[in-house]
């Protein structure tokens, strides 16, 4: 992409429109700031992107993007490849490539920027809709459930559309702000397309996304992968409310607690974040089966002196027949053993050896 500003008097003075400090600076970042600068700096005289990208440690594919940004907020007006300075009192305009530039491959990008161009503004009719209303239509919005959001992974909106609902949208910005304040950093674009996505596609309620992120900076999660992730998994449950999001939060404190009594019953240290399938297991064999520690820890080495290994299903299959038959503590099991009919030394466990033995190929921590 070839660039060539032509900004006048301003090519020997370097100077930075007040709107870049006044509106552009707060939720700009540094690679939005670092393209703006060396563009503004190098004005008079044509850069591409690998120049640009040399000079400021910016990817080459963030430089269009960056550049974008600085059109959405209205510091520069774009006529499809020529960009030129907003004037005061002037509304920006921002023109993509045509159809026939985005099929085929990218071309350097001649930019232009010219201070004295006066920018054809383009005529906008709006038109207000026509009501049509009905005496059955209120009663039929009323009585219309809520729709939950299904899909698993939703499509994050694009940086143009992001950085044009910023500007106009209060709740986002608030957002954006509570979210950098709990977090202690500055979100970056593709961060906050994230919680847009959060509010508008998977429709979360402004207090609900304020709890999660609250929540997650708690647990020391403070990162907006996790908020995502959670957030797609509250949309998909239904969470639309501060009731359903605290229930929420201490289901997920719950069944952390009991992946946490299974490891320490198991001796187990520096496991990382478990898995969906392990969190699973905790909730069955505490919550559900209510086995304590000891009677964990005793599973956990009958399944080690048989197979060699730790093994989930297979500890799992022993605890399953345990809980059969009414076994939760020491004392019961071992009761149960010695008065337990059994023909053989080997057929002396409360479990059959030779059908755990079939989960030979079974999930590990």
């Amino acid at each position: 992409m070839s660039i060539n500003i032509d900004l006048g008097a301003w090519n020997s003075i370097f100077a930075v429109p007040s709107k870049v400090v006044d509106e552009g600076l707060k939720f700009s970042d540094g690679v939005k700031l670092k393209v703006l600068l060396f563009v503004l700096r190098n004005a008079g005289r044509s850069v591409d992107d690998t120049e640009i990208s040399k000079a400021t440690g910016v990817n080459v594919t963030d430089i269009p993007e960056a550049l974008d940004y600085w059109v959405s907020i209205g510091v520069f007006n774009r006529i499809e490849n020529t960009f030129t300075p907003v004037k005061n009192n002037e509304e920006f305009v921002s023109v993509p490539k045509t159809s026939v530039q985005t099929e085929q491959t990218p071309q350097p990008v001649q930019t232009v920027l010219q201070p004295q161009q006066t920018v054809p503004q383009p005529v906008q009719t709006v038109q207000e809709p026509v009501k049509q209303e009905t005496e059955q239509s209120p009663k039929e919005n009323a009585e219309e459930p809520q729709k939950h959001f299904t899909a698993t992974r939703p499509q994050k909106p694009d940086f143009v559309f992001t950085a044009q609902r910023l500007a106009v949208d209060e709740e986002l910005k608030m957002l954006v702000e509570e979210t950098q304040t709990t977090l202690g950093k500055v979100l970056s674009n593709s961060d906050i397309a994230t919680l847009l996505m959060l509010k508008d596609t998977c429709g979360l309620p402004l207090d609900v996304i304020f709890m999660l992120i609250h929540y997650c900076a708690s647990i020391d999660k403070g990162n907006i992968r996790t908020i995502e992730n959670i957030g797609i998994q509250w949309a998909n449950d239904g969470v639309y409310s501060l009731e359903a999001a605290d229930n929420k939060i201490k289901q997920i404190q719950k069944t952390t607690a009991n992946f946490s009594i299974i490891s320490k019953a198991f001796g187990l240290k520096n496991v990382g974040s478990p898995t969906k399938k392990q969190l699973e297991y905790g909730d069955k064999w505490v919550s559900e089966w209510k086995f304590s520690p000891e009677m964990l820890r005793e599973a956990y080495e009958r399944c080690v002196d048989t197979k060699g290994t730790m093994n989930l299903r297979y500890i799992d299959g022993i605890l399953k027949r345990w809980n059969a038959s009414n076994l939760h503590t020491l004392d019961e099991l071992h009761k149960y053993e010695k008065s337990a009919s059994k023909p053989s030394q080997k057929q002396s466990s409360s479990y059959d050896i030779n059908e755990l033995d079939k989960f030979n190929s079974l999930d590990n921590f």
